[in-house]
């Protein structure tokens, strides 16, 4: 594989010092790839979708399972956008670099070779000066790609193409989409979607209804320990199995933040020299708890008017409750803010319709804004100044 690959497959943050758990969910992709690579059928399987909230590791997940197999196979990996299927001249000269032949591949794809520009809106893909050879017919995606299968660059070779955030995959992209899940093209691609829960209904409702889909859970709390304490020791600092344990049990098994308090314990090591003192465990979780917060302020941040969903959330902390139903919550806050909050990562959605926050530090998070919120609300109603 070639070293630019794995880079794009980090997802919104660095890869993590020590990749943990997943063990199933590597087993099977290891499967697939196993077919592919001998081509038993792999048509038949379809795409493999892996979903969770914002922050489980999803990406991560298709990462470290492209790393394992560098050894072993010859593997190359691209990560996409759902977005960018839209465009099926530039997949398949995304698919062409990825393997090392892009020119290759568009003059098999009937592609003129000089290609530049990009889409202002979605970044990395290559669609402004596409050229069509007149000497060959207009081909669909399926046909493009089919025809770059018998180029040795697919020799002894296979590609992870991974789309990310799926669950925006538009009209325009569902066409390629099928065509990867069908494996009609006859290329040696294992084909990883990833994206929010919700995302089996937004492929079922394109056609794709037999995508074998994972929902990706926190950690156990042995996996997070195991990250935290193996992760710390790569990085060059060191903690003893208790502090690990400390730190593991703060980040609440949720990849995302045990990343968080890796990065908290390392600055504080590299700052103190030590990582295991009372003193030093206490500045480390300060920190990480900090960054867990900014993450979520990220969150809601991107969300937009945020301050529509703090009914539902004051809602939901009377009733002492931790999910709720869609109906309800839309007839508290409506359709469009439930829709919003799903999207930006606010909100998990189960395949049920059921809602809720993922991980009780993010409900917690949203149950002091929402207080401070009306608190805010009140004052200024009364012309008072409100309390900090």
């Amino acid at each position: 594989m070639n070293a630019e690959a794995p880079a794009t497959l980090h997802g919104e943050r660095g890869p993590p010092p020590h990749f943990a758990g997943r063990h199933a969910e590597l087993s099977l992709m290891q499967r697939r790839l196993e077919a592919v690579l001998s081509a038993r059928n792999p048509k038949a399987d379809g795409l493999l979708l892996f979903t969770g909230i914002p922050g489980i590791g999803k990406t991560h997940l298709a990462y470290h399972f492209v790393q394992q197999q560098k050894a072993a196979h010859n593997v190359r990996a691209l990560l996409v956008g759902a977005e960018e299927l839209a465009y099926p001249e530039g997949m398949v000269l995304r698919i062409g670099r990825a393997m090392g032949a892009e020119d290759a591949f568009a003059k098999a794809a009937g592609i003129g070779a000089k290609v530049s520009g990009a889409r202002a809106s979605v970044a990395g893909v290559v669609t402004a000066g596409v050229t069509v050879d007149p000497a060959k017919p207009t081909l669909g995606f399926t046909q493009m790609l089919g025809a770059t299968a018998s180029l040795r660059a697919w020799r002894n070779k296979a590609l992870v193409l991974v789309i990310d955030e799926v669950q925006n995959t538009n009209e325009s992209g569902a066409e390629q989409l099928r065509a990867l899940h069908q494996g009609l093209h006859e290329c040696p691609i294992l084909t990883i979607a990833a994206g929010l829960q919700h995302s089996k209904s937004v492929l079922s409702g394109h056609g794709i209804s037999r995508a074998s889909h994972h929902s990706l859970g926190l950690l156990s709390t042995d996996e997070s320990i195991e990250a935290v304490y193996h992760g710390l020791a790569n990085l060059g600092a060191a903690a003893s199995e208790s502090t690990a344990r400390t730190l593991a049990d703060a980040a609440m098994r949720f990849p995302q933040h045990i990343h968080g308090y890796i990065e908290a314990a390392r600055l504080v090591h590299d700052a103190r020299g030590d990582i295991d003192s009372p003193d030093a465990i206490a500045e480390a979780l300060k920190i990480g708890a900090r960054s867990r917060e900014e993450y979520y302020v990220g969150r809601m941040s991107a969300m937009g008017d945020a301050a529509k969903l703090y009914r539902l959330v004051e809602d939901m902390a009377t009733r002492n409750a931790n999910a709720v139903t869609r109906p309800t919550a839309e007839s508290i806050v409506g359709a469009d803010v439930v829709d919003a909050a799903i999207r930006h990562g606010v909100l998990s959605s189960q395949e049920d319709g059921v809602l809720s926050f993922g991980i009780p530090s993010f409900r917690n998070y949203m149950i002091r804004r929402a207080e401070a919120y009306r608190e805010i609300s009140q004052a200024e109603a009364q012309g008072k100044t409100p309390r900090r």
